[in-house]
């Protein structure tokens, strides 16, 4: 019998504490990150959506892109776990050049009536992880919007497989079923199995989800043409840079050695263009 999942109160959710759990277990549970009204509203902005994964949550939902995304605890769990530095050299000077997260999928996981279940698998595979892995290089973050029981969906997981091989295949007996009340959220690992139990009921159950990786990885989703910009430059800046238009330090992702944020408002016009250390 697998362990069960640690919970914490998103009032007095600790990201140290937390953390721990997550390299301990791969998985926790945070009770009210959201509140009902949240998910309400942006299953409204989105609308009718189909049975199984539907992607670009964060150019279908504003309110997803600027508040559920955002979620200042995921954020700093991110932070933790996925921001890198490395020591830059140039002409006989050394300086820390630091790369941020940023966002790499955002996707409503619907479970319709008499759906069939999904996964195992590992958030991290497109990453071309071995595991167990030296870094992480996924954390996600599912908040449910509906109730989440046993028989409607239930998200399943494997508890502490962030630590197996990869020779190591999931059991049955391995898995532990996570039930969610609406505004909870689970926060996981990149490389912890999970997937999704079969909706046996009459009622579709929905969770609303993200993805972080490292910034200097590549995103799963492309979310220069999955939120194109002309839905991007209505969000605030840390949104924006969250969605990857910001350089990971010390140059990756520049655009004529421009920051992205900087080369989108002069329209890539160098007579407008204040120069920056990129490093």
């Amino acid at each position: 019998m697998p362990a069960a999942i640690k919970h914490f109160s998103a009032a007095a959710a600790d990201p140290h504490i937390i953390h721990q759990y997550l390299k301990a277990d791969g998985v926790v549970i945070v009770e009210g990150a959201t509140t009902r009204e949240t998910t309400d509203t942006i299953l409204e902005e989105v609308g009718s959506v189909p049975d199984g994964q539907t992607y670009a949550l964060a150019a279908k939902s504003t309110t997803f892109a600027t508040q559920l995304l955002m979620n200042p605890l995921y954020l700093d769990l991110t932070n933790r776990i996925l921001t890198d530095a490395c020591i830059i050299y140039y002409e006989q000077e050394r300086t820390v050049s630091i790369s941020e997260p940023q966002v790499s999928q955002t996707s409503i996981l619907s479970a319709q009536p008499n759906s069939l279940p999904w996964g195992l698998r590992r958030q991290d595979e497109c990453h071309h992880i071995s595991h167990p892995a030296k870094r992480e290089a996924q954390l996600g973050i599912m908040y449910a919007a509906h109730d989440l029981t046993r028989d409607n969906g239930a998200v399943r997981v494997v508890i502490g497989s962030n630590h197996w091989t990869d020779s190591r295949d999931p059991k049955p007996e391995d898995e532990y079923l996570v039930e969610l009340r609406k505004g909870d959220a689970l926060i996981w690992l990149g490389s912890t199995y999970f997937g999704r139990a079969p909706n046996v009921t009459d009622q579709n159950s929905v969770l609303l989800s993200a993805t972080a990786t490292a910034g200097y990885r590549r995103q799963e989703e492309n979310q220069y043409l999955a939120v194109p910009w002309e839905v991007v430059e209505r969000y605030p800046t840390p949104v924006q840079r969250f969605l990857g238009y910001a350089v990971s330090r010390p140059y990756g992702g520049s655009v004529e050695h421009m920051d992205p944020l900087d080369f989108m408002k002069v329209k890539g016009d160098w007579s407008k263009y204040v120069p920056v250390d990129l490093i």
